[in-house]
């Protein structure tokens, strides 16, 4: 083991004192040592440990000094003929009587010692025998070495507790009733510097010849290592007058090595009065009442309800609601009031505890879901969640194979598909030979159309349909901008490099050919010769230039080679399959195109020549689902009957299918869009479609606001398909919001009053009827709420070409992006715009797909694409750009609301500057969780740990080191107002602002957190447990945070995703507030309040997919004339 000095010990010369002085870092190990008379000192010689026994004189724990009294002759029990002090220290432990004393010892024992500069044995048991095993190496021993019934003192290694976070600790809380925190070296605790145990052991009897020692008293595991045994003389080394601290008090006075008395067995006719006074019949079954549980009338818990009792997570106020299965019940509630703590981490928690203990058992998984904090749940269903979460990022991954319609297709293709020679393009007949050519083909499987086999996808683009090339008008971001000053971010800073060259050739080549040229690379590089711009960019064609370079070690030469160009290093750069590290760096400088060998297609000649009725399956699968379910019943018509009879079946299924996502609203998407291109409503939809077409029954489903990203006239396909699943004998909660997912409920449950710790509550429970009598007449039937905006919007206000505004405009002129048709589109500047229309209708295709890209790139920003259209003018007055979307603020678990909106930086400063941190010597790198410095090393700073299982995915259980605070236990020992770091972490942001009210940067940060209606998160909480409009308001509060918001525009998508009536308003402000700063704001939204309180609306339409991408009409609302 490795053995860390821990100090120096100093006797002063007349050896009536020993000074003890230990290193930096030792200061609170000491606390509470004073209250001991006697301590142990060991010390580490050239082969062995030195033990020293002697009384406390003084502690002073600021200057980390132990003074002692010399120990006299008698009282010093070593190896060595010289009893003095040596060596370097590596433990102080304080003197327990319980665990040194020995009553009635033996005479004349013997000095004896067994040590080695490595591991001389292990504890183990033989049967029941205690017994210490010495290794080989160590025998034989002198037969007289060891005398039976002597005893020895013995040091063993804490093997578990040798990590750097133990060894760092210095601080801990003894395990005995009312014992204080105190310092390591006032315990015997195994977490210290050196994790060395000390055990005082009779010797029962020893083997010499076997090395097998029977001992009694060791107080370590079987398979504890050992390192050293030395005699003990109790006669010289016991001090039974040693003092002790007084929750230790109660101890007895020596140590108790009598075997423990055998308990009796259990059979019968043998049982012992002193443990049963009265043997009991076990065979005559005697019912005690008060253990039979008899339920009333009125307790009787209806089995076809889920009855939840006392849930209390998070914060619910132990919330007991029984829901009624084979029915749709709908949680309403303000923002953090506990609708999803009730839905998603109450019942579908414990619903996946329940599967999981009936599936396997695990030691880590044992306590993994502990926390859901509910006394009791009844009735539960297996359960599925569909939550808002988009998939993940596999551009491979499209609608089509995620619901296995691509697979019927390609089985269809396969099976009545005509095939054709990739050679010259003839039909192939049944003997697979083309009759022109003689081109011979295989027999035709469905993998054949798997764009994602290595032996079919295109060999071009690799079955991605586009081709990354490097663009060279990406390379110079500042053209007006000298090399040497970084007009390309590749390059980076030049002139630094320059000055002092080295042998990086991608940046020396561009010095090299600059001196070979004679070139000025002060100059701006649009003034540059075009003879350096073309060698720049594409190399010297094996000319070679020279470069005189020397290195930082003084190390020189000279490098001769030919320039290899811009876009030739960064094509080979991109192209390096070892390592995918500076990838993703390297798009900036690539745009992508259309793959000039298939087409986009993605496949070989030979798949993409396949055809039904002149239909090839690339084609099919870039139809949306409306048209192709029209395409399957019309080409169905035109099959044989032959064909009919072979794929019937066939058709059938992938009918039922594109059913189920048209049913959805989800008609608009095609099969080759790829799934990460979805948003977290599509996202959600598409997974509820999958669920509809399995047949199954008995299940619960819970929904998270499944309207997101609606249009209002498609709600009725998402409560068609909500109501199917009650039809088939499922259960249905759904989170929402949208008043008209009341119409289809059996049960209305809503949480509140409020937010955060001011919620939890279940304010209202609402049955059938009682929903039925509060509802408006056009929200129990929302089929009458379908019109377009132009029939209902003249309820409030209508459009009109005022005169009176006359704003500047951002113009669009013939935007063809996707499926637009060529429409012209204004925007006026300083106001807020609302885009409305259906799913599919064109929004995102108009703002995020056209304006914004467009936008950046103006900005001098890098985009892969900037949509299609003809014209945009108006934009020089806009500065900045702002795309506050859905998508999570962190792809892993150590995002937080505080990290990404900066105000926990602020706070580890804040942490660090006060006095016990500069003391302990801790800068703000140990206040942060990623850091080795200050993280707890079990969970490495997650505060959870994540339990691996093929059942199920995001199991965690809370580390038990930290207790989820992810510091170590030396950070959060340093307080502010009795609140540590990781207290601070697990606060709800708006008890936060009281905590920093003094702080004013702080303070600004987390307060604008709270205007956005976040109030209630923790600041410490996952980013991956938000919500879509979470993150969105938690982006909006960055933005609102920065002081500079003029001149800028900002794009939203939905801001009142998952908003109560309540919070709307909140947002609504909040973009009055950027409006007045001078922002130009943007929103894609159907809130109709939102709506009424935009100074311009544009409506796209009238359908989607195909049937969109028109312009409805635009302009200003104005309220109606009296």
């Amino acid at each position: 083991m490795k053995w860390i000095s821990i100090g120096t010990v100093v006797a002063t010369p007349e050896r009536e004192k020993v000074s003890v002085q230990l290193y930096s870092g030792y200061e609170k190990a000491l606390d509470k040592l004073h209250l001991f008379s006697h301590c142990l000192l060991f010390h580490l010689t050239e082969d062995q440990i030195q033990i020293s026994v002697t009384e406390i004189v003084n502690v002073s724990m600021k200057n980390r000094e132990l003074l002692l009294a010399f120990p006299e002759q008698k009282r010093l029990k070593t190896t060595s003929e010289n009893p003095v002090f040596s060596g370097q220290l590596v433990d102080i432990k304080p003197y327990f009587p319980a665990e040194e004393v020995v009553l009635d010892p033996p005479e004349n024992i013997k000095a004896f010692s067994i040590h080695s500069l490595s591991f001389i044995g292990e504890y183990n048991l033989q049967g029941n025998q205690p017994i210490i095993q010495l290794y080989e190496k160590m025998l034989p021993l002198p037969n007289t070495l060891i005398s039976n019934n002597s005893y020895a003192r013995v040091l063993w290694y804490f093997d578990r507790f040798d990590s750097r976070h133990y060894r760092r600790i210095r601080t801990c809380t003894p395990p005995y009733n009312n014992a204080p925190r105190t310092g390591i070296f006032a315990s015997r605790s195994p977490v210290r510097p050196n994790p060395l145990g000390s055990t005082i052991v009779k010797i029962q009897d020893c083997h010499s010849s076997s090395g097998t020692i029977k001992i009694e008293g060791f107080d370590g595991f079987p398979g504890t290592k050992i390192f050293q045994i030395i005699a003990y003389d109790p006669l010289i080394e016991s001090i039974p007058t040693a003092k002790i601290p007084p929750w230790v008090s109660h101890w007895s006075s020596f140590k108790r090595f009598s075997k423990p008395k055998a308990i009796p067995s259990f059979c019968e006719g043998s049982v012992e009065k002193e443990f049963y006074q009265e043997p009991l019949d076990l065979q005559r079954p005697v019912k005690h009442p008060d253990l039979e549980e008899t339920l009333s009338a009125d307790q009787e818990e209806d089995p076809d309800k889920i009855h939840v009792h006392h849930a209390s997570i998070h914060n619910l106020k132990s919330v007991s609601v029984s829901i009624p299965k084979n029915s749709i019940t709908v949680i309403t509630g303000v923002s953090g009031s506990g609708k999803s703590s009730l839905a998603f981490d109450t019942l579908y928690t414990e619903s996946q505890k329940q599967f999981m203990d009936l599936t396997f058992s695990n030691p880590l998984t044992e306590n993994a879901l502990l926390d859901i904090s509910v006394d009791k749940i009844s009735g539960l269903l297996p359960s599925i969640a569909i939550k808002q979460q988009s998939f993940h990022s596999n551009p491979r991954s499209t609608v089509g194979t995620l619901t296995k319609v691509a697979d019927l297709l390609k089985l269809i293709f396969t099976v009545i598909g005509e095939r054709k020679c990739p050679v010259c393009h003839q039909k192939i007949d049944a003997s697979h030979v083309c009759s022109k050519c003689g081109e011979i083909l295989f027999d035709s499987t469905p993998q054949i159309f798997n764009y994602n086999h290595p032996d079919y996808m295109c060999p071009v683009c690799k079955g991605l349909g586009v081709q990354r090339q490097v663009d060279q008008s990406k390379i110079v971001e500042y053209p007006e901008k000298s090399l040497l000053d970084g007009a390309s971010s590749f390059y980076g800073n030049l002139r630094k490099h320059r000055k002092k060259p080295n042998a990086n050739w991608i940046r020396g080549e561009i010095l090299a050919l600059a001196e070979d040229l004679k070139e000025d690379l002060s100059l701006p590089f649009h003034q540059l010769s075009s003879s350096f711009k073309q060698q720049f960019f594409h190399g010297s064609k094996g000319r070679e230039v020279r470069l005189a370079y020397e290195t930082a070690k003084g190390t020189s030469g000279i490098i001769s080679r030919p320039v290899e160009g811009a876009l030739s290093i960064i094509q080979r750069l991109s192209s390096d399959s070892r390592t995918s590290k500076g990838h993703n760096s390297l798009k900036k400088y690539m745009s992508s195109s259309l793959c000039c060998h298939c087409q986009g297609e993605r496949l070989l000649e030979e798949a993409r020549l396949i055809n039904i009725h002149g239909y090839r399956y690339p084609q099919i699968v870039t139809l949306s689902i409306t048209e192709l379910q029209n395409w399957c019943h019309g080409i169905y018509g035109k099959l044989t009957k032959q064909q009919q009879q072979k794929t019937s079946t066939l058709f059938r299924k992938l009918n039922h299918r594109l059913n189920r996502m048209h049913s959805v609203g989800l008609g608009y998407l095609s099969l080759n869009r790829n799934l990460p291109s979805l948003s977290g409503g599509e996202a959600q939809r598409l997974k509820l479609a999958i669920q509809l077409g399995t047949g199954l029954s008995g299940i619960l489903y819970i929904l998270d606001e499944p309207s997101k990203g609606l249009h209002p006239k498609d709600y009725q396909f998402l409560l068609k398909g909500i109501t199917a699943l009650k039809e088939t004998g499922n259960t249905v909660i759904v989170v929402e919001h949208k008043q008209c997912f009341l119409s289809i409920a059996d049960m209305h449950l809503r949480m509140g009053p409020k937010a955060g710790r001011y919620g939890g509550e279940l304010v209202l429970v609402q049955h059938r009827q009682e929903i039925k009598a509060s509802l408006s007449e056009d929200h129990w039937h929302p089929q009458r709420n379908q019109l377009s905006l132009a029939d209902r919007f003249p309820e409030t206000c209508f459009f009109k070409d005022s005169t009176k505004k006359n704003p500047p405009f951002i113009h669009l002129k013939k935007v063809s992006t996707n499926n637009l048709k060529g429409i012209d589109v204004a925007f006026p500047i300083g106001m807020i715009s609302a885009v409305i229309g259906v799913s599919g209708s064109g929004k995102s295709s108009l703002v995020t797909k056209t304006l914004y890209p467009y936008l950046l790139k103006t900005l001098g920003k890098s985009v892969d694409t900037t949509g299609t259209f003809e014209e945009i003018t108006g934009l020089e007055t806009i500065q900045k750009v702002f795309y506050v979307h859905q998508h999570p603020i962190g792809n892993h678990s150590r995002s937080n609301p505080g990290t990404y909106i900066g105000v926990f930086d602020l706070i580890r400063n804040y942490y660090a500057a006060t006095d016990a941190a500069k003391k302990q010597g801790f800068t703000k790198d140990y206040f942060s969780f990623n850091s080795k410095k200050g993280q707890c090393p079990d969970c490495l700073g997650l505060g959870e740990i994540p339990i691996d299982n093929h059942y199920m995915e995001g199991v965690y259980i809370p580390c038990s080191l930290c207790q989820g605070k992810r510091y170590t236990t030396e950070v959060l020992e340093i307080k502010v107002k009795q609140l540590s770091i990781g207290d601070i972490l697990d606060m709800e942001i708006h008890d936060l602002m009281d905590f920093f009210q003094d702080e004013q940067e702080i303070f600004h940060l987390i307060s604008m957190l709270h205007k956005v209606g976040l109030g209630y998160l923790k600041l410490g909480q996952k980013a991956s447990s938000l919500s879509g409009g979470e993150s969105q308001r938690l982006k909006l509060a960055k933005e609102l945070s920065k002081k500079h918001n003029y001149h800028s525009l900002y794009i939203l998508d939905e801001p009142t995703t998952g908003l109560s009536n309540e919070d709307v308003n909140k947002v609504l402000l909040l973009l009055k507030e950027l409006q007045a700063k001078g922002a130009t704001i943007i929103i894609i939204e159907h809130h109709p309040h939102i709506l009424s309180e935009c100074d311009y609306i544009i409506e796209l339409g009238p359908g989607g997919g195909h049937q969109g991408g028109r312009l409805l009409q635009c302009g200003f609302p104005e309220p109606p004339a009296d």
